[in-house]
C-alpha cells in the first residue's frame, strides 16, 4: 500500500461521512520513556477497512526514527498474531488541522483486551495462550525484533477456528536490532526486566512475568479459598523467574507445551 493511501484514507473519513465511520481519537494513549510527549492514537476508518493512526507533533529525529523501525521491522512480516502495517508519513496533515504530524497507519484488530477474559479463563486456557505468545516471540525474534513490552493489556483476543487466537499491540520502543542495534531512543523493558539479559533469556522472564500477571488477576477475581497451583506450573515458573544462560526460548516453550498437555 502507498503512503498516499494514509491521504485517501482520510479525505474519505472527512468528505464521505455517509459512506465511511469517523476519525476519533481513542480514550489511550501512551508517551516517549525520555521525553514525556504524547503520541495520540486515532482509529480511521473508509468503507472497507479500519485502521490505527500512531500520530505526533513531537517530529525530533529520536520519535521519527522509533516509528520508522516499527514501520521497516514490521511492516514485511505476515502473521495472524501480528497487526499490518500500512504506510509511513512524515508531513501528515489530520483533518482540521494544518499542523504537521507524524503520522504510522497500521491496522486496527478485532478483538478483546486480554484482561477482561482471564477471570473466565482455565488455567489450561492460560497455558494455552502463554505457549501462543511465546511462539510470536519467537517468530518476531528470528526476524531481528526484540518484544520488550509484554504485558496483559497489550493482547488482544479472539476466537479463530473455534480456537482462541492472541494479537500483540504496541510495538513503538522494541529493539529491531537488525535494522538498527544502536538506536536513539530509550527501549521499552516491562516489569523492570533487565536489558543486560541475553535476548532469549529476557524473552523467557518476560514469558514467566507475564503468566504472574495473568494469575494475579484471575486470583483478585476469586471469591472462595486460593487454590494452589499444579506443581508443573509452579515449576515452570520457578524456572523462568531465573532462566540458566543456557536454556534457550525454544526449550521453555517446550516446557509450557508439557505443561499445558499435562491438563
Amino acid at each position: 500500500m502507498k503512503i498516499s493511501f494514509l491521504y485517501d484514507t482520510l479525505i474519505h473519513i472527512k468528505n464521505l461521512q455517509k459512506e465511511v465511520l469517523h476519525v476519533s481519537e481513542i480514550v489511550f494513549r501512551f508517551y516517549i520513556l525520555s521525553e514525556k510527549k504524547d503520541i495520540l492514537i486515532y482509529k480511521a476508518a473508509d468503507s472497507n477497512h479500519q485502521y490505527i493512526l500512531k500520530c505526533s507533533e513531537n517530529t525530533t529525529p529520536a520519535l521519527k526514527q522509533a516509528l520508522l523501525d516499527e514501520y521497516e521491522g514490521l511492516s514485511p512480516l505476515s502473521h495472524p498474531s501480528l497487526p499490518k502495517y500500512y504506510g509511513f508519513c512524515e508531513n501528515f496533515s489530520l483533518p482540521e488541522s494544518n499542523t504537521p504530524v507524524f503520522a504510522l497507519c497500521m491496522e486496527c484488530c478485532d478483538g478483546c483486551l486480554l484482561p477482561k477474559l482471564v477471570p473466565f479463563l482455565a488455567l489450561e486456557d492460560l497455558l494455552y495462550l502463554l505457549l501462543s505468545t511465546g511462539k510470536v516471540l519467537s517468530y518476531l525474534l528470528e526476524k531481528g525484533i526484540l518484544y520488550t513490552d509484554l504485558h496483559p493489556s497489550n493482547v488482544l483476543i479472539r476466537t479463530l477456528d473455534g480456537h482462541l487466537a492472541i494479537t500483540l499491540l504496541d510495538f513503538t520502543y522494541c529493539y529491531y536490532f537488525l535494522n538498527n542495534p544502536n538506536p536513539p531512543y530509550e527501549l521499552r523493558f516491562s516489569y523492570n526486566l533487565s536489558p543486560d539479559l541475553k535476548g532469549q533469556q529476557m524473552l523467557i522472564q518476560e514469558l514467566t512475568y507475564f503468566l504472574h500477571a495473568l494469575l494475579e488477576i484471575k486470583e483478585q477475581q476469586r471469591t472462595g479459598k486460593k487454590e494452589p497451583l499444579p506443581f508443573s506450573v509452579c515449576m515452570l515458573l520457578e524456572t523462568g523467574n531465573h532462566p540458566p544462560e543456557n536454556l534457550s526460548l525454544q526449550e521453555f516453550l517446550i516446557m509450557i507445551q508439557k505443561c499445558f498437555l499435562s491438563f
